[in-house]
């Protein structure tokens, strides 16, 4: 049976047959790799610490007809610090479920494989969850094709004025002259239009340092959930998960 070694992360584990667990990673190697564990569920497996979620591992695969079987591995970084704190755990467990959706297996796109792992590192080193989040999911789906265009007027090409506004149907931001039928639009400052081309070019170990504005904040998590769900097409569960920790949060 021919086999293959991968550096990959483990975002998402479910249940299949028995003791098996199916498995998706993100690797380096290979893309989005959808594979069997075998006896995790058992005490004791050698398996059990590569498929916890979110972490960073050395792997190896036997390839399969319809799905590869995880063989061996050994964990590189469990990132211990973003566990201990749900907030931190709220924002990843985001992140590693728009790149389970949102990728296809053995498309291999290294740069989604950089920026997943540096966005964990950052989460694990503490930084603000919220901004590595947003930061993440514009850069892949930029890398995806269907980033949102926020250099110009996604209407008519001209700059930006003082007035800009986000609209899914254009695909990005739209100047007050492309306003009228661009659809359900969304006001954004001049300041959260700034702070989204930050976060789109910034290097994510950097984005820590950003500060973002409550007002800020609200308006580019709307603006993010409203692209994923345009042009990506499903509704992240876990943006529920999050919404309910930054609740909590807020009135504490």
């Amino acid at each position: 049976m021919r086999t293959f070694p991968a550096t990959g992360i483990s975002l998402t584990v479910k249940k299949y047959r028995g003791t098996q667990r199916l498995v998706v990673f993100y690797t380096r190697e290979r893309g989005k790799v959808e594979a069997v564990a075998q006896g995790v569920g058992k005490p004791g497996s050698k398996l059990a610490s590569l498929v916890e979620p979110l972490t960073l591992s050395h792997l190896f695969f036997a390839c399969g007809r319809e799905l590869d079987r995880l063989t061996e591995g050994q964990v590189h970084n469990p990132f211990y610090n973003l566990r201990s704190d749900l907030r931190s755990f709220a924002y990843a467990s985001y992140i590693a479920e728009i790149t389970a959706r949102a990728t296809e297996p053995g498309l291999p796109m290294p740069g989604v494989f950089d920026d997943l792992q540096a966005s964990l590192e950052a989460l694990d080193s503490g930084a603000r969850p919220q901004i590595i989040a947003w930061g993440f999911a514009l850069r892949l789906m930029e890398r995806l094709g269907v980033g949102p265009v926020l250099e110009h007027c996604a209407g008519c090409g001209r700059p930006l004025g003082a007035d800009a506004y986000y609209s899914p149907a254009a695909g990005g931001l739209i100047c007050a002259d492309c306003r009228p039928g661009a659809g359900a639009v969304q006001a954004v400052s001049s300041g959260t239009v700034a702070l989204l081309r930050s976060l789109s070019t910034f290097p994510i170990d950097r984005l820590g340092r950003v500060s973002c504005p409550a007002n800020s904040q609200t308006q580019i998590r709307e603006l993010v959930r409203r692209h994923i769900e345009y042009h990506l097409g499903f509704r992240l569960q876990s943006d529920r998960f999050v919404r309910e920790i930054e609740d909590a949060n807020a009135s504490d």
